[in-house]
């Protein structure tokens, strides 16, 4: 996986598993219907919320669209699905249209949600999943378009909404001042000439979704923790995951705190993931429901 962004999404997806709040992932499966279902992922990277949702028996027929504004990241996502596919023993379809995992045909669109929801939408889908995305965008300006993408009464499954704490450990003397900072900057985020989320968001998603009249039918924390096994050496990717992590906050508080104490900063908390010492921990969270009827 020459493209960076690729390989951090393979390697989130063990924390991602791991943080899946399993009482909302219940709901979703007693609400699901049984055959036939549509459903459209935005911000959907990589693709593996498909692989999770069929090692998870929850869905394993129907049509699903992954939208990304990333044009690498859906190419890499069909040549990362059939690698998935080919070592659960599946035998993937591949046409240029879709890809097929058994009776699950899985369709690939580029677009930035923002330019997708002011075109003419098509058919309305059975499920919205937005994971680890709505954090990103300006919520309650969003929500109404979103909600056009449904069925009436369709279901929603928006997942690890970051809420406000980003935590390293060993504690430091910098990591107050430093996340304070990196916070702000999510406040002040702008993407494609638009307000691109906050800092607290999950816990203000629930309110908008009430005011939006889908209030909703189950929710819970998604926290990341990250950590070393025993042996000293972290699950899987999971080391690249906290390096991306670390570059993230490292880019994000560049400029805005002293240079000298963020290159101190970093040089140990790199060094605590080269040693297995260090512990990440990220507060999210998720909820199912349903849109207006």
């Amino acid at each position: 996986m020459s493209y960076p962004y690729t390989r951090y999404l393979a390697s989130k997806k063990s924390v991602d598993d791991r943080a899946l709040h399993q009482g909302v992932v219940q709901e979703l499966g007693r609400q699901l219907p049984d055959t036939g279902v549509k459903v459209l992922e935005i911000g959907a990277g990589l693709g593996t919320m498909v692989a999770r949702l069929w090692e998870w028996d929850l869905l394993r027929a129907g049509d699903y669209t992954l939208l990304d504004v990333d044009g690498q990241l859906l190419s890499d996502s069909r040549h990362w699905l059939c690698e998935w596919a080919r070592s659960r023993g599946l035998t993937p379809e591949i046409t240029p249209e879709w890809l097929g995992l058994g009776e699950l045909r899985v369709h690939f669109l580029e677009a930035e949600i923002g330019d997708y929801l002011e075109k003419d939408l098509g058919r309305p889908v059975d499920l919205l999943i937005a994971n680890a995305f709505l954090d990103l965008v300006e919520v309650p300006a969003t929500l109404p378009g979103l909600f056009r993408l449904l069925v009436p009464g369709g279901l929603y499954w928006f997942t690890i909404n970051f809420d406000g704490e980003t935590i390293f450990q060993p504690d430091h003397p910098y990591d107050e001042e430093f996340m304070r900072v990196y916070h702000r900057g999510m406040d002040e985020r702008v993407r494609y000439g638009r307000p691109a989320g906050e800092s607290r968001a999950g816990r203000h998603l629930y309110h908008h979704l009430r005011q939006a009249g889908a209030p909703p039918l189950a929710s819970g924390s998604s926290d990341w923790v990250v950590h070393a096994r025993p042996d000293g050496a972290y699950p899987g990717d999971e080391a690249y995951f906290l390096e991306s992590i670390l570059n993230t906050v490292e880019e994000g508080l560049r400029g805005q705190v002293d240079s000298e104490q963020l290159a101190e900063w970093m040089q140990l908390r790199r060094e605590q993931v080269g040693s297995g010492q260090l512990l990440y921990i990220a507060h999210q969270l998720d909820f199912v429901g349903r849109s207006p009827a």
